[in-house]
């Protein structure tokens, strides 16, 4: 290993390649389906709990036995926290000192900027998540014991805790959480852990310290991850609301509370948690244009969610106002955005857009399926996002999908969950800062 000296990039992504392999196997090996399923669905299904994705060929309450919907959820649980992250952490519980290499490993893992204090960071991490996740199945115990048999209502209430604060959208109902559309609770329970899980970690440190009185002021990139946030979840709302307006075959046949309930609980959901309350075809296609937008948003670094994040969205928008503005700094809560950012920010997106074009028109090819549902299923499995229009049996639209087309969705949920920056990295080659500077062109634009 010393010889072959891997990058971080490639060494996550053989991390996540390896967890996805050892599952299918596992999920191929033990009883975890009623009826036998096929490699290529094992291998779909943990591909997308790995990658806490949500997108499905079999019916997680239906098709799985207990011991498989376990497995999806221990594999959401490893998928959702990082494999680096958690062999890290029992190897520093374990009293084992971690290097140079494997705390740049961990930085590039959690989105951390720098090495110093990763360790204490790690820990409170480990230690956050299990709580959050511990008090949201205490929460959703309290709403669903009247409803199920103990033992069933703790299981549905641990797995969709740990499912939505992972952002994975994995759920044992066949129809989501569509029986639960009125349950106001229920509702902001399961909104408040997709949120919190999707702000990323180094958001949800620094409120910690800040609030514990250890730092004076918050960064400005936990000030622009809470503003966009924020922003996408209201914004979202209300646009939800405008392009369902008179549809009467969608979410205005609702009433006006269950109306603005699953509206505000799609435009939380559909940024990366594929959770929905309601039947997404029987949406306008206006709102499953937006829902598109909005999953390629996705959430904030460092998280538990995908897509192409909401800062890098924020710099791109910041900067190209500032350029209409003819300003020639990007400036945010009084501070500069650098230029390399910038390019960042746009070079994530560039690739995004071109990655999900074409995987798009070849499985659009391929498939010959309808094309706005083919897109909405791209854009779903790139921000591992999970949201589907379905088929006629309850699944992913992808269920319908040819052995080629489910495995180019298994390579773009890969993708989405590594990241297309670090993937592209970790297929051609390092980050390196050039030795030699050219004389700059003058271009006509």
């Amino acid at each position: 290993m010393k010889r072959i000296n891997l990058s971080p990039p490639r060494i996550i992504l053989l991390s996540y390649l390896g967890l996805i392999a050892a599952g299918t196997l596992l999920f191929k090996t033990l009883p975890t389906t009623k009826e036998p399923a096929g490699w290529v669905d094992a291998l779909f299904t943990v591909t997308s709990a790995v990658t806490v994705t949500g997108l499905t060929v079999l019916d997680t309450g239906k098709d799985l036995t207990f011991l498989g919907q376990a497995l999806v959820l221990l594999l959401i649980q490893i998928g959702g926290l990082g494999y680096m992250t958690l062999t890290t952490f029992f190897l520093v519980t374990l009293g084992r000192r971690i290097g140079l290499k494997e705390r740049l490993i961990l930085s590039e893992a959690l989105n951390y900027p720098g090495v110093y204090g990763l360790v204490r960071f790690l820990r409170r991490v480990i230690l956050f998540v299990f709580v959050a996740e511990f008090l949201g199945f205490l929460l959703l115990l309290l709403d669903l014991s009247g409803r199920y048999p103990p033992k069933e209502a703790a299981f549905i209430s641990l797995f969709h805790s740990v499912s939505a604060f992972n952002n994975a959208g994995f759920s044992t109902f066949s129809n989501s959480l569509i029986d639960f559309r009125g349950d106001l609770f229920f509702n902001l329970v399961i909104c408040t852990l997709i949120v919190t899980g999707g702000l990323g970690f180094f958001v949800i440190n620094e409120l910690y310290l800040y609030l514990k009185g250890d730092i004076n002021r918050l960064s400005t990139h936990t000030k622009l991850v809470l503003t966009a946030t924020v922003f996408f979840i209201a914004g979202g709302w209300l646009a939800l609301l405008l392009t369902e307006l008179f549809h009467y075959g969608g979410v205005w046949s609702l009433s006006w509370k269950e109306r603005l309930l699953s509206t505000f609980f799609l435009s939380v959901s559909s940024r990366t948690a594929g959770f929905s309350t309601v039947d997404l075809g029987s949406l306008s296609e206006s709102t499953l244009f937006l829902l598109i937008l909005l999953m390629f948003a996705g959430a904030s670094p460092g998280g538990t969610g995908g897509g192409v994040k909401t800062t890098t969205l924020a710099v791109m928008l910041l900067s190209i106002f500032s350029y209409i503005r003819g300003v020639s700094e990007v400036v945010v809560f009084k501070r500069s955005i650098p230029s390399h950012q910038i390019h960042r920010a746009m070079v994530i997106i560039t690739l995004s857009f071109t990655y999900i074009s074409f995987v798009n028109l070849i499985i659009d090819r391929v498939e010959e399926k309808d094309f706005l549902g083919t897109v909405f299923e791209v854009v779903s499995a790139f921000s591992t996002t999970g949201l589907s229009l379905g088929s006629e049996e309850g699944l992913s639209f992808c269920a319908g999908f040819s052995s080629l087309g489910k495995l180019l969705i298994v390579l773009t949920m890969v993708v989405g969950r590594v990241g297309i920056l670090s993937f592209a990295i970790a297929m051609i080659g390092r980050e390196r800062e050039p030795r030699v500077r050219h004389p700059e062109a003058r271009l006509l634009l």
